[in-house]
């Protein structure tokens, strides 16, 4: 049993020219398109539709491609595991924006 009473719409209101709140006899549908905003409409994948493992605590999901390289710098720098600085240190471990 809920506490919460039923909620019962019985009116639609929208603006008017005059900026007032008016009754409506009609649903008024909007997007954000109608405030200038950019709206994506490329279809896109749900996430129902992603690989999923067969069970719980293996991931056999088949490897995503990268399809491309961004702007971004690594970083570390690509370095072999037994490089060394010229201080003797671990080259591996060693941040390219260090200052």
């Amino acid at each position: 049993m809920s506490d919460r009473p039923e909620i019962e719409i019985q009116r639609q209101t929208a603006f008017g020219d005059d900026g007032q709140l008016e009754v409506t006899e009609t649903s008024v549908e909007t997007s954000l398109e109608d405030f200038g905003a950019d709206v994506d409409h490329r279809d896109r994948d749900s996430r129902l539709d992603q690989p999923e493992a067969c069970e719980f605590g293996v991931d056999d999901r088949p490897e995503v491609e990268q399809t491309s390289e961004g702007d971004q710098s690594t970083l570390f720098a690509d370095t072999d595991e037994d490089q060394q600085t010229l201080a003797g240190d671990d080259a591996a471990a060693r941040c390219l924006f260090e200052e």
